[in-house]
């Protein structure tokens, strides 16, 4: 698999980066001993302009540099959020052939390749096109990306720290200062598109697409305690596409298109972050959420009356081997998935004051899960599940019952499953009138996903994480059998009125039907089926009371008469307003209003929800010597619904306990029982602004200069129920001002400098964790040449 790796990035990169100047070169001069052309005296020119050579123009620019950076405060932010790094780099490097005219016998008219990015940047990107007359056209990319991520209030236990800090036996226990599921993965994309005969009647189409993600992250998982996961990403896509463009007539083309998309997973998972020993030298975690010393795991095992950690001086510590934690674990999941799709499109203007187009698909996708491996050993206290026959020894007596001591398990097995997947579109626009159009687009889709898995399963069980098995059971053989389908139908019918050459106007109805089924029935997931109808009113609008001056405006009311979770909304209003204004020919104002309306008022969900954007900007360019953008926006995303939840011990504020009897999703009030349930009111409101504005000035023909600012702001807030939460980016400020300057000393020539800020802040505390805000300043220095 690296070797497969390694040889597509170095094929890809020598190709399209290096490779297509060599290619260029020796095609260039194939067809010129092909053609034989009297040598001719090549005139002095400008760089910009191109020279000839070998039957082609060639223009080529380099820009060859480096960043020298500075950066303070939290460097797992700044590698979220920026991921550059000091070093050389190739900046950018674009070459340019085309074929001069009268050449013959050459392979390629044009040649086009861009590059940028290498030599460290996190996002490093290579583009070719080439085209030759009515013969063909090709395009290749291939991007390269560092994708990391660590904001450590992510699936953060906010283990407190100081006088609250969680001991045992003179041990503290250690602050999660680290995203528990943080990752820091590769991905390369390679893209190759083929088009052969593109203005003929009958054209072909060819591509490959190959997308690869692969690195370290980290993962989670609960049994009995939490314990951090090793997750290696080693996953593909694959895609081959094939298709026919036929144009009958004029103005009619019609498309059939294959696509196959292969998939291969194989990510797996192993145990990390052991931070202790057990007493016999083996190492273990009892959690990395530990924001109370466990208790052992039964007060009549061998070592119930001792503490979680039994002795605090040894390197690492040591683990009272009865209290919940993981000595081993791995889970391999190998996934081999198939989706072969079959499309037909057509469109066709060839009727009089008719516009039509459509799309029929199918697909019949497999997915295979054929070697499943998954085993843990340690310890879990299982509180409601009676101990298993023959155990001598159990960890607790729950109201006379023994509850058992898992210490192990062994799963092995596969799964399957189909997709089939049916679609259809179709659309027209028909010009009634000069003045009034009719158009209605509907859309169907129908697809149904049944699939089958078979697990055998080994459990042991012992007194403690260094006690001999004591019982075994299984192999236990299960089978499951589940089938999800959706088939939802959407019409949409519009009329459009030209009033007058300064209003239009456009009204319309939708109507969808959307149904969700589950079969066959399971116990644990029973079967259902549910339908939701939708309509909704459409009225859209126009303006242009002056040549200058264009508004657009829509509105969307709909209702639906179900809803499949608590956040879809049964009512919803859609409202956006555009604007754009040139008082001058060379300034340029406009804006925008959107604004979502979202609720479903039924009893014990009471949703709303609204997401309000506003924007505006302004270009500027009065002369040669100046130009000035600037840009505005606020964003407000708000959402509000019924929270129901168990716990022993009820947030300060905020929440109301639920009367005795009643349910609410999968929380019951039962009296006499512990936890209570109880009525929050979940909520997330976070009003955002942001701005840029960006002057460039060029006094000269070889001096150019700008100077600019960027900002992120956001003041939010929503429910946090565990006092030790902080608002983290909710209440946050992101800003960039950056400075850049280039003076061209020859026209081959020209030096560059750059430099950027890079600073986040949060309004407040940063939590039982590590502080997030920094800042740096990066100078990026550069020389640009061109022939």
């Amino acid at each position: 698999m690296k070797t497969r790796l390694l040889f597509n990035s170095l094929v890809v990169r020598a190709s399209v980066f290096a490779g297509s100047l060599g290619l260029a070169a020796f095609l260039s001069i194939s067809g010129a001993a092909q053609d034989q052309p009297k040598p001719q005296p090549a005139p002095a020119q400008d760089p910009s302009v191109g020279k000839p050579w070998a039957n082609y123009e060639v223009h080529q620019s380099f820009d060859l540099g480096g960043h020298i950076l500075s950066k303070y405060g939290s460097s797992a932010m700044y590698s979220t959020l920026v991921n550059m790094a000091t070093g050389p780099r190739i900046l950018n490097h674009t070459l340019e052939m085309h074929a001069t005219p009268g050449s013959k016998h050459q392979l390629f008219d044009t040649l086009f390749e861009d590059s940028t990015g290498y030599g460290g940047d996190p996002y490093s990107f290579s583009t070719l096109r080439a085209s030759r007359g009515k013969a063909y056209d090709f395009v290749g990319t291939f991007r390269r990306d560092r994708q990391f991520f660590d904001y450590n209030l992510w699936d953060n236990p906010l283990v407190p720290g100081g006088a609250l800090a969680p001991t045992s036996n003179g041990y503290t226990y250690p602050q999660v200062l680290d995203s528990p599921h943080f990752f820091n993965t590769v991905r390369r994309n390679t893209d190759l598109n083929f088009t052969f005969l593109p203005v003929s009647k009958v054209s072909f189409r060819v591509g490959y697409n190959l997308n690869i993600m692969q690195g370290p992250s980290q993962s989670s998982i609960h049994q009995g305690a939490d314990a951090l996961l090793y997750q290696g990403w080693r996953n593909s896509t694959q895609t081959w596409t094939g298709a026919i463009d036929w144009k009958p007539i004029t103005r009619t083309t019609l498309t059939y298109e294959q696509h196959v998309v292969q998939y291969k997973g194989d990510t797996y998972w192993r145990l990390t972050g052991q931070n202790m020993q057990l007493p016999n030298g083996a190492p273990v975690t009892i959690g990395f959420d530990v924001v109370a010393s466990p208790n052992p795991s039964s007060a009549t095992s061998f070592c119930g009356s001792k503490p979680a950690v039994l002795d605090s001086t040894t390197n690492p510590p040591t683990a009272n081997p009865c209290v919940n934690g993981y000595t081993a674990y791995s889970r391999f999941a190998p996934t081999r998935t198939l989706f072969p799709t079959e499309e037909f499109r057509f469109q066709s203007a060839a009727l009089k004051n008719v516009q039509m187009n459509g799309r029929l698909l199918y697909t019949g996708a497999n997915m295979k899960l054929d070697a499943y491996r998954e085993s843990f050993r340690g310890m879990e206290s299982r509180v409601t599940t009676p101990a298993p026959a023959g155990a001598t020894r159990y960890c607790s007596n729950s109201h006379g019952t023994l509850v058992d001591c898992h210490i192990g398990m062994f799963m092995a097995g596969g799964a399957s499953a189909k997709r089939f997947d049916f679609g259809a579109d179709y659309g027209f626009v028909w010009q009634v009138s000069p003045a009034f159009a009719l158009s209605e687009q509907f859309d169907f889709q129908n697809w149904h996903q049944p699939a089958h898995a078979t697990f055998v399963t080994s459990d042991f069980y012992g007194a403690s994480m260094i006690s001999p098995v004591d019982v075994t059971t299984g192999p236990d053989p299960s089978e499951v059998f589940s089938s999800l389908g959706q088939k939802m139908a959407t019409n949409t019918l519009m009329g459009e009125w030209e009033a007058s050459g300064k209003v239009q106007i456009s009204v319309g109805y939708r109507f969808r039907q959307r149904t969700l089924a589950k079969l066959p029935p399971d116990p644990e997931d029973p079967s259902y089926s549910l339908t939701i109808h939708e309509n909704a009113g459409i009225l859209n609008a126009v303006l242009r009371p002056t040549r200058d001056l264009r508004i657009n405006a829509g509105t969307e009311i709909g209702w639906d008469d179900a809803a499949y979770v608590q956040t879809d909304p049964r009512q919803f209003q859609r409202y956006q307003v555009r604007a754009t204004y040139k008082p001058r020919t060379w300034a340029t104002v406009s804006g925008s209003f959107t604004d979502r309306e979202g609720r479903d008022n039924q009893i014990l969900i009471d949703y709303r929800a609204h997401h309000r954007a506003l924007a505006g900007s302004t270009s500027l360019a009065p002369n040669e010597m100046f130009s000035f953008d600037m840009s505005y926006g606020y964003i407000d995303d708000f959402s509000t619904v019924v929270n129901c939840f168990d716990a022993s011990v009820p947030p300060a504020t905020g929440v109301t306990p639920m009367p005795v009897g009643v349910a609410c999703g999968n929380a019951v009030n039962a009296a006499g029982t512990s936890p209570v349930a109880f009525f929050g009111n979940s909520y997330y409101d976070a009003p955002t602004q942001y701005g840029s504005a960006a002057l460039v000035w060029t006094p000269s023909k070889v001096f150019r200069g700008g100077f600019g600012y960027r900002v992120n702001d956001v003041y939010g807030a929503t429910e946090l129920l565990n006092p030790l939460a902080v608002p983290g980016t909710l209440r946050s400020r992101y800003q960039t001002p950056f400075v850049n300057l280039a003076y061209t000393f020859t026209p081959a020539w020209t030096v560059k400098a750059d430099y950027n800020y890079y600073g986040y802040g949060e309004d407040g505390p940063a939590g039982p964790t590590a502080p997030r805000n920094f800042h740096s300043n990066m100078y990026t220095l550069g020389m640009h040449y061109q022939f």
